[in-house]
């Protein structure tokens, strides 16, 4: 396992170093999963990099997705053959670089009589036909992507039923079993940038906002504002990357207009997995009354239901689960399983930003694009949460060529911080934390957070005792609080309890109850006088009403 060294991350460590380098090669603007990819990618390459991001880290859609590395099944029958391929081959990536943060999973695609697939052209749409229509496609998904194992299968009426026993039997013709893979979305966002800030020496800093950018020389000077400090400060850098999602880039005199966006938002609700009798694996809802496709993926011990697809005209980071949203999912949770009443956990809202290019909210290529906005400064636009990874070479790709850097994208092979879960280890973790109290689940959790990373975890459970207090559901100890603050710059509750663990999705008070511990692990370790104490735990309430938790 990785040796628990003083590889610390705070946000006021790297608030010191953003002041200190003269200038960067890069400057990448926007915190979450295709910013950090940037960041990462760049610093590997050898440049300087530093990474600024408004809110926290991943705190936007890069922490609301649907958890999904996929190809995306649904762009087969619209001869996107490329995008699709590009997913199911980052699958096998990811499961490499990242294999403690990939799942693969099984999907169970039901078929019936009286409804559809959505999405699908009118020539695959016929219902008679969409056993053959749908086994074509499945079969072309496991050649693009050179699939020997894990090949679907056709399942009968009595095998679905066994497989998920709630699925409402009526018109229940046949179906399918297929797999595909999911991840933690808001992890891998801060293991990539784990990577290149420990491993590369980039700077990433949350909390700070880029409010002006002006072409000075052959590079940039560049206006941040530290939104918690209320300061404000030039940086330079050579070149800079946009990904600020949703979000306008900061204009620069004579510079390109950003390309028009439309904005989607996507609901989810999380529930207790029994009652919904799901398993292990996940559930296709294939045909919505509005036409799409709906997912129940198990996810940390929950049962994540989703998405909606519905155009948003609000500030990017106000999207949350209305009314009518929530209505709307349980509407067709019940349409397809036969469950009595259940009330989620929770709700969460994500925008996705795609390129505006006529079509509605739903139909909209989810292909990403590179946009000069000047000379040495890019806008990265679009894109999956699976194409992370090649969607940031391309951008860097693009830096590197007007740096005059001749170094190609080694992202393909570098293991991330945390990956490596080889031999042993897991053998190793329960025996290092059995004289601690702590059994063979919680091992499981640790290393499905934080991989070989979890001998760090272990070390601070080791020399602290007061640490090991279990917290939301005994799936979360104190040590992990201090670990997300020394190791991962987690700066608010927010940022611990809704990013770095998920103890405030996944428990019914979303936190609430662990609030007082939480802070006084980190008002020790941040320095934080009693009054700055009650006004953090203030904040963290106030963060939790915004997401009517």
């Amino acid at each position: 396992m990785a040796n628990p060294s003083t590889h610390s991350w705070t946000r006021s460590e790297s608030l010191r170093r953003l002041a200190e380098i003269e200038r960067f090669d890069v400057l990448v603007v926007g915190g979450g999963v295709l910013g950090a990819a940037s960041a990462h990618d760049a610093a590997s390459r050898g440049m300087t990099v530093a990474l600024v991001e408004q809110n926290d880290f991943a705190a936007e859609t890069s922490s609301r997705s649907t958890k999904l590395i996929h190809g995306g099944i649904r762009y087969l029958p619209h001869f996107e053959f490329g995008l699709v391929r590009e997913g199911l081959l980052e699958q096998k990536v990811l499961g490499v670089i990242a294999d403690y943060l990939y799942s693969p999973l099984d999907f169970v695609l039901p078929i019936y009589r009286d409804r559809g697939m959505a999405d699908l052209p009118w020539w695959a749409s016929n219902r008679r036909l969409l056993p053959l229509t749908l086994r074509m496609g499945l079969t072309l998904y496991d050649t693009l992507g050179s699939r020997q194992t894990d090949r679907h299968r056709k399942l009968d009426k009595e095998e679905l039923e066994e497989l998920v026993p709630t699925l409402r039997a009526d018109q229940l013709r046949s179906g399918f079993l297929y797999t595909d893979a999911q991840t933690d979305d808001a992890r891998l966002t801060v293991a990539l940038l784990k990577t290149a800030v420990r491993k590369h020496g980039a700077v990433a800093v949350n909390g700070v906002r880029a409010d002006a950018v002006d072409r000075v020389g052959d590079g940039f000077s560049v206006t941040l504002k530290d939104v918690r400090g209320n300061e404000e400060f030039p940086i330079h850098a050579r070149s800079i990357v946009s990904a600020t999602w949703a979000f306008r880039p900061p204009s620069v005199e004579g510079g390109s207009k950003p390309v028009s966006m439309v904005l989607s938002k996507g609901v989810h609700l999380l529930f207790d997995p029994a009652p919904l009798g799901v398993g292990d694996r996940a559930v296709v809802l294939p045909e919505t009354e509005d036409g799409r496709v709906m997912f129940i993926v198990p996810w940390r011990g929950m049962a994540l239901l989703g998405t909606t697809d519905t155009p948003y005209d609000g500030p990017p980071g106000d999207a949350v689960a209305e009314d009518e949203d929530i209505d709307y999912l349980l509407r067709h949770l019940h349409s397809y399983l036969d469950v009595p009443d259940v009330e989620p956990y929770a709700a969460f809202a994500g925008v996705r930003a795609l390129v505006d290019d006529g079509e509605s909210t739903a139909k909209a290529s989810r292909s990403h694009q590179i946009v000069d906005l000047a000379p040495g400064y890019v806008q990265v636009i679009g894109g999956k949460l699976t194409a992370h990874r090649p969607i940031a070479a391309d951008a860097i790709d693009r830096i590197a060529q007007y740096l005059g850097i001749d170094r190609p994208s080694t992202t393909a092979g570098e293991l991330l911080v945390g990956a490596g879960l080889e031999g042993p280890v897991q053998e190793k973790l329960s025996a290092d934390l059995a004289p601690l109290g702590f059994g063979q689940e919680y091992a499981c959790e640790l290393l499905r957070r934080y991989g070989t990373e979890a001998s760090t975890v272990v070390a601070l459970l080791t020399e602290n005792p007061d640490l090991r207090e279990t917290i939301g559901r005994g799936l979360f100890t104190l040590a992990e609080v201090l670990a997300a603050t020394r190791f991962e710059a987690a700066d608010s509750l927010a940022d611990v309890a809704l990013r770095r663990t998920h103890l405030s999705w996944v428990t019914r008070d979303h936190g609430r109850a662990a609030a007082d511990k939480v802070a006084k692990v980190m008002a020790i370790e941040l320095g934080w006088s009693p009054s700055e104490t009650n006004q953090r735990l203030s904040e963290f309430e106030a963060v939790l009403a915004s997401e009517r938790l």
